[in-house]
């Protein structure tokens, strides 16, 4: 069963442009609770800033909390996002549309596995993070974004040209010269054709 929960009121919290915590211990261990939160205009421009893009025009994360084992809470929900960032060519705006499925558990600090026995194994669920007294969505969002921004956007039909730079008089080295084994790939051929 399923007990819907109006998202919380903003935080103001310094360092945090977009937090919204929500008391664990108001979390009903026999259900699971649902949340949506959505940043405000004056949050979003406080994110832009904080994950170095141009504008957000929304962000919102909406999904559920579930309880999990050793007192554990599994967080899931689709995010949502509209970005503008500069073209690293052109400078040009390049507006992004993000969607993604977000899932993150969290153990109590004393039920984390020892930093020690922590063991990477492909297609496994990633190592928990801790939870005091409190979860927020908001935050989870926040760091999912910063992992989807593209580092490198660009316009459509932008593309990097070649510019080559020497003093005068000096033939510039292209790409194919700078290779530190261009000269021996011409030197190995004739040893081939010989074998032949």
């Amino acid at each position: 069963m399923t007990r819907p929960v109006p998202g919380p009121a903003p935080e103001k919290a310094p360092g945090a442009p977009f937090r919204r915590p929500m008391a664990t211990a108001k979390l009903r261990r026999d259900a699971e609770t649902s949340f949506r939160v959505a940043a405000e205009p004056e949050e979003r421009a406080a994110l832009a800033d904080f994950l170095d893009v141009d504008r957000i025009d929304r962000l919102s994360f909406a999904g559920f909390i579930a309880p999990a084992a050793d007192d554990g809470w599994r967080v899931r929900g689709r995010l949502v996002a509209r970005i503008e960032q500069s073209c690293v060519v052109t400078l040009e705006p390049v507006t992004s549309r993000i969607e993604s499925d977000v899932e993150r558990l969290y153990l109590p600090d004393d039920r984390l596995p020892d930093e020690h026995e922590v063991h990477v194994v492909p297609d496994e669920e990633d190592t928990p993070d801790p939870y005091t007294d409190s979860l927020d969505p908001a935050q989870l969002a926040v760091e999912s974004l910063a992992l989807l921004i593209d580092p490198y956007p660009r316009a459509d039909g932008a593309e990097l040209g070649q510019r080559s730079f020497a003093a005068p008089g000096v033939t510039p080295l292209s790409d194919e010269a700078s290779r530190p084994f261009a000269g021996l790939a011409v030197l190995k051929r004739p040893a081939e054709d010989e074998e032949d």
